[in-house]
């Protein structure tokens, strides 16, 4: 594993396998991810970028040791809800683990995943890494200071440095510096707010 040297926080390394060397084999490249990335489903891939997107999550970490069970949990996710362990069940298949977890842990089936909220987060995280210029995070910011919240739609004539207007407020709502709605599907009416400090 590599240390960031200017942040002294953990870099992931990928883990290569049937899935490529960025887990699922479509090039997304997770981002709250601490330590070694391995995504051995499509669920596991889904279930990565779910917690990517998700505000109460600070970061998470893939197969984790959990005591009193003989199965690493799939998943820790780390936030505001504390430390909460996922165990993976495909479709049709009993989890090995499933009788002996302790209460900060929940099974997760390919239903428990919300269809809508995953797909925005396919459409936004491709941007995580996207650079907004500080003329443009600060138009945004003011405007969101003045009028509460915006639309995507309006950010076309706020981000005015920016090539792609919406890839750059994708990048700061991953860097939470602005929040999006991604519970319904995102469209030139979703609205932008600022994240409150």
């Amino acid at each position: 594993m590599f240390q960031d040297k200017f942040a002294g926080v953990s870099v992931p390394t990928f883990k290569r396998g049937s899935d490529g060397p960025r887990g699922d084999g479509t090039g997304y490249r997770p981002i709250r991810c601490r330590g070694e990335v391995t995504m051995a489903s499509g669920l596991a891939a889904d279930v990565a970028r779910l917690l990517d997107v998700d505000p109460e999550v600070d970061y998470w970490r893939c197969r984790v040791a959990v005591d009193g069970c003989t199965h690493p949990a799939d998943f820790s996710s780390h936030g505001d809800r504390g430390v909460e362990y996922l165990f993976l069940q495909p479709a049709g298949q009993p989890h090995p683990a499933s009788e002996n977890l302790p209460p900060a842990a929940r099974i997760v089936t390919p239903i428990d995943v919300d269809q809508v909220r995953l797909e925005n987060a396919k459409l936004i995280l491709p941007f995580a890494r996207w650079r907004v210029t500080i003329d443009d995070r600060i138009r945004l910011l003011a405007a969101l200071d003045e009028d509460g919240s915006v639309t995507l739609a309006d950010c076309l004539a706020i981000m005015r440095h920016a090539s792609r207007p919406v890839a750059a407020v994708a990048a700061l709502a991953l860097a939470r510096v602005v929040d999006l709605d991604l519970d319904t599907p995102l469209g030139s009416r979703t609205r932008v707010i600022r994240r409150a400090d």
